[in-house]
């Protein structure tokens, strides 16, 4: 099985508050050191340290930390003979953690942003041979809906992820070439235009009602939410430390793509996601250094 990742790459760079954020002042924190993620670059290695043969398709800079950053993947097992280098820095990405959650992150995605159909046409015939495509809303609306359109000619299955807020507003209307869309409470209020205090059931409903396949609507520390035209199932997130929740996301959407390729139903790989996203969690690292099936296997055992 091949799943091609079409996304984020990126340097990450944390600071971890000291005690509760105060908005609008400075506030003292540790600064972790930097690390390389990306939704669709997080994906990818943990598919890869799973043993599923992944690829990542992206934009990174010939710049030193692009360099790093291609090092690292290819030492996890990532083909990344279809990234894009292009002049200048890599894109990055900086988070303000508080109490391990996300108080507040930004991010310059130039470099993914600056793809164009023309490059997804130079990488298509491998593209198209994909069993699975796992895009997320950091490229274009172009490319994004390309992909989607593409997809009643081509032999893979699509996952699509909606990133942020404002980035899930690149979504199209219609997400009928989706088979699994993953996105969390704010982006999918920020993608319907729905009220913040609409149910997780509700939202799940009205996601489905734009065509995809199946929903996974992620909740933090609520757990998730999973649905498909017929049935609905809440998942509770496991109980953890947690050291810092970046990553986390991305450690679910790869846990369920494994457990789908396995054979496994919605429920049950959205299950063993959330568990993946438990592991990371509990690492300040956006994919876990040290995963494997069978280090996944032993600490699930043991809850």
């Amino acid at each position: 099985m091949q799943v091609t990742c079409i996304g984020g790459a990126c340097v990450d760079r944390s600071y971890v508050v000291q005690g509760k954020a105060v908005a609008g002042s400075s506030n003292p924190a540790a600064r972790a050191l930097p690390l390389f993620g990306g939704v669709a670059r997080n994906v990818s290695e943990n598919l890869a340290r799973l043993r599923i043969h992944s690829a990542l398709f992206t934009a990174v800079g010939n710049d030193a930390l692009g360099t790093a950053l291609l090092d690292e993947l290819r030492a996890a097992g990532v083909n990344v003979d279809l990234v894009k280098i292009i002049d200048g820095s890599s894109d990055e990405y900086a988070a303000i953690l508080e109490r391990g959650e996300l108080a507040l992150g930004a991010a310059d995605m130039r470099g993914i942003e600056s793809l164009t159909i023309d490059d997804l046409d130079r990488r298509w015939e491998t593209l198209a041979a994909s069993d699975w495509l796992f895009v997320d809303c950091n490229v274009s609306a172009g490319i994004l809906q390309a992909c989607l359109a593409r997809a009643t000619i081509a032999r893979y299955k699509l996952a699509v992820d909606a990133v942020s807020e404002p980035k899930a507003r690149r979504l199209p209307a219609r997400l009928d070439a989706v088979d699994v869309l993953f996105i969390n409470e704010g982006e999918a209020c920020a993608y319907l235009g729905a009220d913040r205090d609409a149910p997780p059931e509700e939202l799940a409903t009205a996601l489905l009602a734009r065509g995809p396949q199946s929903v996974v609507l992620t909740r933090g520390d609520r757990g998730v939410m999973c649905g498909t035209a017929t049935t609905m199932m809440e998942i509770p997130a496991a109980a953890v430390t947690r050291v810092s929740a970046t990553g986390a996301g991305d450690a679910l959407a790869a846990g369920t793509l494994w457990k789908l390729i396995a054979g496994d139903g919605l429920f049950d790989a959205a299950r063993t996601g959330g568990e993946l996203a438990a592991l990371t969690l509990q690492t300040d690292r956006s994919v876990r250094a040290d995963l494997s099936p069978e280090l996944f296997d032993r600490r699930t055992a043991a809850r």
